[in-house]
């Protein structure tokens, strides 16, 4: 009885501290909200727009069979008429709310938490050379509709650059070290595709421990 009684509490345990993996034919339906732009971001970048990051994550998220992605445009239009990315409303305590209103058993929620540039040099006699690179920084969580529970969490971080040489004095220049918002796309966008990355990695490891 004692030894029922023990491995009954373990599953109990397990079922409430780990994501329900889906079985073959069962996917889980995955709302993927649009990346939040709550940032701290360098005086010479803008964050107006984090499309290109969202599509990453929509990319990279397609590829897991564990989850059956929900319409963009649907959660875009709910998203919209609720203005909620605007106003920052969607968290774990909120988000159980939006997910029944969505259909989603889990909601992807992502943040950018960061958005900075900074400027190396180096200098040999009659040469030099001067990189401007930009970081960008997101977190990102799956919480379960049902309970409002983080059953996946991951952070991550990327850098996009560019460079320019001088020669003979400063004479020649090739390349260029200014800042443009080509580079802050460029480091959000891997920084979603790491993301992405880390979650599943994270969500395998989770799987491989329940075996």
């Amino acid at each position: 009885m004692k030894k029922f009684l023990s491995a009954t509490i373990f599953l109990l345990i397990c079922a409430a501290t780990t994501i329900c993996f889906a079985e073959p034919g069962g996917a889980m339906r995955l709302g993927i909200l649009p990346v939040f732009k709550a940032a701290t971001v360098s005086a010479d970048l803008t964050l107006d727009d984090t499309e290109i990051a969202t599509g990453a994550i929509y990319a990279g998220m397609t590829n897991c069979a564990d989850f059956e992605i929900l319409s963009r445009t649907d959660v875009d239009k709910l998203v919209q008429e609720h203005e909620l990315t605007a106003t920052g409303l969607i968290d774990t305590s909120t988000a159980p709310v939006f997910g029944k209103m969505l259909g989603a058993e889990y909601l992807l929620i992502t943040n950018v938490t960061g958005l900075s540039s900074r400027k190396k040099t180096a200098s040999v006699v009659g040469t030099g050379s001067k990189n401007y690179i930009v970081t960008a920084r997101m977190a990102g969580r799956i919480v379960e509709v049902e309970s409002g529970r983080v059953v996946l969490a991951a952070t991550s971080s990327a850098t996009s650059g560019n460079k320019m040489f001088k020669v003979t004095g400063g004479l020649i220049k090739i390349g260029t070290d200014e800042v443009d918002q080509g580079l802050a796309d460029e480091a959000l966008e891997k920084a979603a595709e790491n993301l992405v990355d880390k979650l599943l990695e994270n969500l395998e490891n989770k799987k491989r421990a329940r075996q």
